[in-house]
């Protein structure tokens, strides 16, 4: 028998019991609906999640900081451990396998001065040369740091500044931070009796405000920090005075966050702990996963209600056209498209009420996005993102996934079908 009889033939049969098939239809969208829309709001608190990672910090970013914990499995207890971040270490790290990028941070606070006003800043010291691959904000004004203007300071957008008179009360200083005149002291000592040393601060450029890991400080070429650092420790007494250097922390630009993991493994092996945004994005990762799952399974067992129901109706078929497949027999039809023929119409059911289960879902989608803001935050989805995602991979499954649901409900059916002997069929319809 030709595709195009069966096509003919399939859909003529469905249609000469067009109720009974519509109802099995909407049992099938039904259950593809549920389907959809469940795991569509399990990936879109993923999305979301991973929108918020990124926007703290870039997912391919490892961070080597010099005090951290460690856990003890077998005492079962966190550890505090302190590691010895230098320049051995750093070239250690640049020698491993996809890593993009590697820089140090000292990190140093310095005092601001402007006019009567005064305020408080954390630089950075970062390698100019690297600082494409760690995320920071975009520049509001000037230029980036680099090296060929090494004693200017990139700042950050929100410098609290006060009047020491007045204290931290009172209206906020409007001050130009790339052209009025900025002086700075790294002097920590806070002795009264002492008048801390400023000098002038250069700035070449102020950050936009940004809600980021690498927004809330103030950079400028390492070297540079390196120097401040150093007459920072010749101004202090005692055995302070002859602390070495060593960095707070270290970061490594890997060059895909598929390699993250590997990398950080590796950074173990050498003897140093190591965070990355790619460990909560894991576990968010996981999370999203089990909910999928779980909320996948309730949507599966409304398809398997509708999947009982697509065996009912080709069953009731079989009965009533038990003349119609012993003409089929005598006519010389073979077995195997008979078989076919009931399989081609249950799978028809399934890819109809797939189709219609999947306007459906999309319909739901538009409403949840556009009109139950509320709900998504209660779901812990983020102010802008959408509450239910709907991915092509997903709507193709859908449909995939509801004709094979059909015409594994109709496989008995069908197997059922050839079983009739032709002259018993005859006989029986008469």
């Amino acid at each position: 028998m030709r595709l195009v009889d069966f096509t003919a033939m399939g859909f003529k049969n469905l249609w000469r019991r067009k109720l009974r098939t519509i109802l099995t239809m909407v049992g099938v969208a039904i259950g593809a609906f549920s389907i959809v829309i469940m795991m569509s709001l399990g990936l879109a608190l993923r999305e979301s999640y991973t929108k918020q990672l990124e926007e703290w910090g870039s997912l391919t970013l490892i961070r080597i900081n010099a005090n951290s914990w460690d856990y003890d499995e077998e005492k079962g207890i966190g550890l505090s451990k302190t590691a010895k971040l230098d320049d051995t270490t750093v070239t250690k790290i640049k020698n491993l396998d996809y890593v993009r990028a590697v820089t140090p941070i000292l990190n140093i606070e310095g005092r601001l001065k402007c006019g009567q006003y005064q305020g408080y800043i954390d630089i950075h010291g970062i390698d100019p040369d690297t600082v494409q691959y760690f995320g920071l904000p975009d520049i509001e004004s000037g230029e980036m740091i680099s090296n060929s203007n090494p004693n200017a300071v990139l700042l950050n957008h929100d410098i609290y500044f006060y009047n020491p008179r007045r204290g931290y009360s009172g209206k906020q200083p409007e001050i130009d931070l790339m052209n009025d005149r900025l002086k700075i002291t790294f002097d920590d000592t806070y002795d009264e009796n002492v008048i801390p040393k400023y000098q002038d601060l250069k700035v070449c450029g102020v950050m936009v405000e940004a809600n980021s890991e690498m927004g809330y400080n103030a950079y400028a070429p390492i070297e540079t920090v390196k120097r401040w650092w150093k007459e920072q420790q010749k101004s202090k007494k005692g055995a302070e005075k002859v602390k070495a250097l060593t960095y707070s922390t270290i970061l490594v630009s890997v060059e895909d966050t598929s390699h993250v993991e590997e990398v950080q493994k590796a950074i173990k092996e050498i003897g140093f702990n190591s965070t990355s945004r790619a460990d909560e994005l894991s576990n968010v990762t996981d999370m999203s996963n089990t909910l999928q799952m779980a909320l996948g399974g309730i949507g599966a067992i409304s398809l398997l209600v509708s999947a009982i129901g697509i065996a009912n109706t080709m069953i009731m078929s079989i009965y009533e056209r038990t003349k119609e497949i012993g003409v089929m027999k005598v006519l010389g039809c073979v077995v195997t498209d008979i078989r076919k023929l009931f399989l081609f119409e249950a799978g028809i059911i399934g890819f109809l009420g797939g189709i219609l289960g999947l306007a459906l879902s999309y319909g739901i989608s538009y409403l949840l996005n556009t009109y139950a803001v509320e709900l998504g935050g209660q779901l812990g989805i983020s102010n802008g993102s959408d509450i239910s995602t709907i991915p092509l991979w997903l709507s193709a499954g859908a449909i995939v996934f509801s004709v094979f649901v059909g015409m594994i409900s109709g496989l008995y059916p069908a197997i059922k079908a050839t079983k009739i002997k032709a002259i018993e069929a005859m006989r029986s319809a008469n």
